[in-house]
């Protein structure tokens, strides 16, 4: 069976979405390594592993669920994809002296490896007294789906990742999305592995698919201003999409994408960061709209909810934190604003953020305990407003959420 490219929404009825249950190389992080792949901290597998088995599990029940190591094996058992895939990873990495190993290594166990990390050959001095283990280091950002690979419409986005220790992972995303059998695309909007310029990134995390024709884009530390004007550049001119809302946001660790401080949860409602989405700190926003043949039309807003009032999407926000400015921050930075819809009005967050979820229940959603709903104590409602919680606590310090960790390839229209 094909796994066709079709997202024109963030809310749709999930159709197919891609994870990565965490393994090994999330445990091949030292407290000496954790910054040089982005943790703050050194995470728990079993407690991060449980965790994610009930995002998996809740994920299973409404849609079809690809394992990224599956669909990475698949290609990989391609000798051409194999071999130029190890040299891209070796270049990368400057190890050419692991490249014969790997390419005799079972496509599964090679799947494996390249994430987990492939231990370097201390077969000389440079090699022997280098501080790392790892000729090509664990990736244990791979988790967080999102960010290396974008599906727009029916074309795929490659990632251009601001930081090296993420580049892996697009070179991994862009093999499967190439070469894989089953995946059908009418091929790439834009391809950020075979970017060169520094200054053009782009993350999953900022791009936010609101219809067929409209896409809003987070401008953050991630994904700089270069990049954005170019992948609007490279969507525009294939269509269907004309016109894109840019969210300029804070370059913190806070803010590192756009859907940390805002998501859509239904057709009309959004959850959001009230200080930067529609407080006194609100980031402004650019409506850029594309003609045939013309470069960009710009008109500034002053936040993202007027920018897209403006496109007719009229959107009543929902506070992460709730109502309180002390549990918004707190919550916010355990990725209260990040949901993952799997239908409009059905979504999935974490279930520490209780005033968050406690506003989401005023605004009209049942709250459903992804625990109880995978036990049979409880099931999902037919219809309505509801959103699931998962346990998130450890997940969490990794620096994402459900969005986070989901790559829908495809979805229902609304």
């Amino acid at each position: 069976m094909s796994i066709e490219i079709s997202l024109d929404s963030e809310i749709g009825d999930l159709q197919t979405v891609v994870v990565h249950t965490p393994g090994q190389e999330m445990e091949n992080m030292t407290p000496a390594t954790a910054a040089e792949v982005l943790y703050d901290d050194i995470l728990n597998l079993p407690l991060a592993l449980a965790e994610h088995n009930q995002l998996k599990g809740v994920l299973e029940q409404v849609a079809t669920v690809m394992e990224l190591h599956d669909l990475l094996a698949d290609v990989l058992a391609r000798e051409r994809v194999r071999r130029g895939l190890i040299e891209e990873l070796t270049q990368l990495f400057r190890c050419p002296e692991v490249f014969a190993d790997l390419v005799e290594m079972e496509p599964a166990a090679l799947a494996m490896q390249l994430v987990q990390g492939t231990p370097k050959k201390p077969d000389s001095l440079e090699n022997y007294l280098h501080p790392s283990r790892y000729a090509i280091p664990p990736l244990p950002n791979t988790f967080f789906t999102r960010d290396a690979t974008m599906c727009v419409n029916d074309r795929v986005v490659i990632g251009s990742m601001a930081y090296r220790a993420r580049a892996a992972e697009a070179l991994l995303l862009k093999a499967v999305f190439k070469y894989h059998p089953r995946v059908q695309s009418s091929g790439f909007y834009f391809d950020g592995t075979a970017n060169p310029d520094s200054e053009v990134t782009i993350e999953g995390g900022d791009l936010l698919v609101i219809r067929e024709d409209l896409v809003v884009i987070g401008y953050s530390e991630r994904t700089s201003v270069a990049g954005i004007d170019r992948l609007m550049r490279a969507i525009a001119s294939q269509g269907p999409v004309t016109d894109f809302i840019v969210v300029e946001i804070p370059k913190t660790r806070a803010t590192i994408h756009l859907d940390m401080i805002f998501t859509m949860v239904d057709r009309d409602k959004c959850v959001v960061y009230p200080p930067l989405i529609t407080g006194n700190q609100r980031c402004r926003a650019f409506h850029c709209r594309f003609g045939a043949g013309e470069g960009a039309r710009i008109e500034e807003y002053p936040d993202v909810l007027s920018a897209l009032a403006a496109q007719g999407v009229d959107l009543s926000p929902i506070a992460c934190g709730g109502a309180d400015s002390f549990h918004q921050e707190r919550e916010q930075w355990g990725s209260g604003a990040n949901f993952f819809a799997f239908g409009p009005g059905r979504i999935l967050g974490y279930k520490h953020n209780v005033h968050t979820l406690e506003a989401l229940s005023t605004a009209g959603f049942d709250i459903v305990d992804a625990g109880d709903l995978l036990s049979g104590k409880n099931s999902l409602p037919e219809a309505g407003r509801v959103v699931v919680s998962i346990d998130g606590a450890e997940l969490s310090r990794g620096g994402g959420g459900c969005r986070c960790m989901t790559m829908p390839l495809a979805r229902a229209a609304v």
